[in-house]
């Protein structure tokens, strides 16, 4: 249940296993277009793939889908995925990496409030952002600016940790003009440079 008192609907193998395949050729696409290989005809068929599907779009943004790579903080991310109310997409948008940094910042707003909610969680311009508000009807502005100050801290300890790995990392830029907080083996295999 969450924090509103809303089942959270459960996808089946198949519809996790039509997701991932969606994703993939989302991802594929995006990759075509930004490297400027895609034709009119790659787009065309990638839509039509994606018209195709029979998925439920709101049991889909409403379901928990626990990062495939979670591994031992499958149970933690699930925890936190929870707190999302319905409509906000319960997913963790953000590399493994940042995993334990997302969960540290969970018990730390715990702490100030056990039933807070989570309204986002991921990378921005390189860093962490954890949106996220206090579970009141009248918040406490005390309250709100030591949750402000828990996901600062947290969005700076980003810039220094390697999103896809953990290690130590700073900013670096892709041919693509993304950015991405990296340790230097990790940019080195996505082909990123120091920003």
């Amino acid at each position: 249940m969450t924090a509103d008192g809303d089942d959270i609907p459960e996808l089946t193998d198949a519809e996790n296993i039509l997701w991932r395949a969606a994703e993939s050729d989302i991802t594929a696409m995006s990759e075509a277009l930004n490297n400027g290989t895609a034709t009119p005809e790659d787009v065309d068929a990638a839509f039509a793939r994606l018209a195709a599907l029979d998925i439920d779009p709101h049991k889909h943004r409403n379901a928990i889908r626990i990062p495939p790579d979670a591994g031992e903080h499958s149970a933690a991310i699930e925890a936190i995925l929870r707190r999302i109310p319905n409509g906000h997409g319960r997913y963790l948008s953000a590399d493994a990496g940042w995993y334990p940094l997302v969960i540290a910042t969970d018990a730390q707003l715990t702490r100030l409030d056990p039933h807070y909610q989570v309204l986002q969680i991921k990378e921005k311009f390189g860093t962490l952002r954890y949106y996220c508000q206090d579970s009141g009807d009248d918040p406490d502005p005390e309250l709100l600016d030591a949750m402000d100050a828990i996901t600062d801290d947290a969005e700076r300890a980003s810039a220094l940790i390697c999103e896809r790995c953990g290690a130590a990392g700073i900013l670096h830029r892709s041919h693509r003009i993304r950015v991405k907080t990296l340790c230097n083996t990790c940019a080195g295999t996505l082909g990123y440079t120091p920003a």
